[in-house]
């Protein structure tokens, strides 16, 4: 009995090693696996603004990418000088069903705003627009609908967005 007991002792002992040990790699039953995702979504904007709602949008290109210009206008010859055009582009984008985790991330510069899943707003104030050094932004959600909302805004302003992703997880 004492040389079965001690003998479970260190196959246990040995065991914990194993699963423990550094070397275990990523393709190896005993590595603790990376959470898994799957892309919905990956929209790039080389086929311009096709599938989009939008208006006072604009296809941009630097150094051979393209993205996404928003610009909003002011007009106040009737309201005061209150911005009364807002640049916008809007998408609904299914492939996440309702109750499930997803991730979005996305590049931008400028100043406007970008609403995921018509709640969670992302304030984006970079400064002028420059897409060689856009910022990246990323949010992660539960999808309260089988469709996930993304809606990019600019009053008074302008801003670029490019590389918008979205992943189930």
């Amino acid at each position: 009995m004492k040389k079965k007991v001690s003998r479970s002792l260190m196959m246990g002992a040995l065991a914990t090693c194993v699963v423990l040990s550094p070397f275990a790699s990523q393709n190896s039953a005993l590595s603790t696996p990376v959470q898994a995702s799957t892309i919905v979504f990956n929209e790039t904007f080389d086929g311009g603004l096709t599938g989009w709602s939008y208006t006072l949008a604009s296809v941009g290109t630097v150094n051979g990418n393209r993205y996404i210009h928003l610009q909003a206008g002011q007009n106040g010859s009737t309201l005061g000088g209150i911005v009364t055009d807002v640049g916008f582009i809007e998408k609904n984008v299914s492939g996440v069903a309702s109750g499930k985790r997803y991730r979005v991330t996305f590049k931008a510069s400028g100043v406007g705003n970008v609403s995921i899943d018509s709640s969670n707003y992302i304030n984006v104030n970079t400064g002028s627009v420059n897409m060689a050094n856009a910022r990246t932004y990323t949010y992660e959600g539960v999808a309260s609908k089988n469709v996930i909302n993304v809606f990019a805004l600019v009053y008074g302003s302008t801003m670029g967005i490019d590389d918008i992703k979205i992943e189930a997880l």
